[in-house]
């Protein structure tokens, strides 16, 4: 497919160049129309082969898309398991902050329930102290009074005060006054004896009461503890969401990158075959032209002879001055205008899933498109990948360049375009992510897959 235009314009301006001036031609004239036809019709031949391989290249194209595209399933399938797992983090993390509101409510509530502890053992501890004095002065009561009981006999002196009554009344007396002492110490004993188990009871509470404080405290150094390993755990969960979310955002960033390249490489294969169809048309054009132009040469050469041979005259041996064709190139850098104003989106090179043929030049829509440098157009059309693309070739560097996604297109196939051009409006058309130019250098003709690294060969 290289050289597919070449060799028309060639063709064209070794025409020009070689008709003779004052109907002057020599053989050195039709030798080299003859030479150009035989190259014509050898990259003819050339083009009638890769015509025939079209098939066979457009299936491994396809091949290599259905391949890349299944990587990209690869990919979308990761940032769904992606997606998932942000789900269950994220789920983790609401979790482990209802935990950690929960322990923070707990350590709240048992420092309380410590606080109110303290102030009942405080409390405990006041009335434990009040009954034991009680408890000591009424012990101290009753020791004095079994001393004065067995001092005097124990019950008998009782008896001893009733037998000692003057009279009935006096004996009344004193059995009512026997009776209340003794209601007296009983009831002295009973208070004596409650307040005892009462004591029991106390100092029994206040044991338990205390247990309860240092259970308390234990636990809720424990509680802190939980919360500073539960505070870890968050700073973790949130590290890892944060990373999650890193992550699907640059396979996001990916897929989309590398759809985008593998998109804009998505000829189809109609589309190739008219490409071929109409560089054979130009190749078929030139062939005409360069037999018509051998059979006017040869009769102007006759019809010389004719005049030499009556007027007897020998040939002169003069010879038309012929220019030579312009040579081709292997190119190299600096030798195209950049085709647009903008910023560099995107870059030459690899991808994950694909590889990108050109860069890519963002800008505002309708920003004009400029033919980087001298040329003809061998491509003016509508792609489903590209959008509105514009080839031309530049024989002078034997390269062509591509121009992709414009808005509109301001030249059609076959015209000569000048450096600065016009070619169309940036745009957004085909397999396209945003306004920008999508550029392409080829060496030779347009060539899929073929592309050289354009930063090379821009001034």
């Amino acid at each position: 497919m290289k050289k597919l235009l070449s060799f028309f314009v060639i063709m064209i301006v070794t025409i020009t160049a070689i008709i003779p001036t004052s109907q002057q031609v020599s053989a050195a004239s039709i030798s080299g129309l003859k030479q150009q036809l035989q190259e014509l019709n050898q990259e003819n031949s050339n083009l009638k082969e890769e015509q025939s391989d079209i098939s066979s290249a457009a299936q491994e194209a396809e091949n290599k898309l259905a391949e890349n595209q299944s990587e990209q399933h690869n990919v979308l399938s990761q940032i769904t398991q992606i997606d998932a797992e942000l789900a269950e983090t994220q789920s983790k993390l609401t979790i482990k902050e209802n935990e950690i509101t929960a322990t923070n409510t707990e350590i709240d509530l048992t420092e309380l329930e410590i606080e109110q502890t303290t102030t009942e053992i405080e409390l405990l501890k006041g009335e434990i102290t009040v009954l034991l004095e009680r408890i000591a002065e009424r012990e101290e009561l009753l020791k004095n009074r079994l001393r004065a009981l067995q001092q005097k006999g124990g019950d008998i002196s009782y008896l001893e005060v009733l037998m000692g009554a003057q009279n009935f009344g006096d004996f009344i007396n004193r059995a009512s006054a026997v009776t209340k002492i003794m209601d007296q110490d009983k009831g002295i004993m009973e208070t004596h004896k409650a307040e005892k188990e009462d004591l029991d009871n106390k100092q029994t509470e206040l044991e338990v009461k205390q247990a309860n404080l240092e259970d308390k405290k234990v636990k809720l150094d424990e509680k802190r503890t939980e919360l500073v390993s539960q505070k870890q755990e968050l700073d973790s969960l949130q590290a890892t969401l944060n990373g999650q979310m890193t992550e699907k955002e640059n396979l996001m960033a990916e897929l989309e990158e590398e759809e985008h390249a593998l998109e804009e490489h998505k000829m189809s294969l109609e589309e190739e075959r008219r490409v071929l169809s109409n560089q054979a048309a130009i190749i078929e054009r030139a062939k005409k032209e360069a037999q018509q132009e051998i059979a006017r040469l040869e009769q102007l050469a006759k019809e010389k002879e004719k005049a030499s041979a009556a007027n007897g005259d020998a040939p002169s041996g003069e010879t038309s001055t012929t220019q030579p064709s312009p040579g081709l190139s292997a190119g190299g850098s600096g030798i195209f205008s950049w085709p647009a104003s903008g910023r560099l989106s995107s870059g030459f090179g690899g991808r994950s899933l694909g590889y990108h043929y050109g860069i890519d030049i963002a800008n505002g829509a309708g920003t004009k498109i400029a033919a980087a440098a001298s040329g003809y157009v061998t491509r003016a059309d509508r792609s489903p990948s590209y959008g509105n693309v514009v080839y031309v070739y530049h024989p002078q560097y034997n390269k062509t360049t591509v121009y992709a996604h414009m808005i509109s297109l301001s030249v059609s196939l076959g015209q000569s375009v000048s450096e600065g051009q016009k070619l169309g409006g940036m745009g957004n058309t085909g397999h396209s992510f945003g306004n920008h130019l999508h550029f392409e250098v080829h060496n030779g003709g347009w060539s899929y897959r073929g592309g050289l690294n354009p930063m090379g060969y821009l001034k």
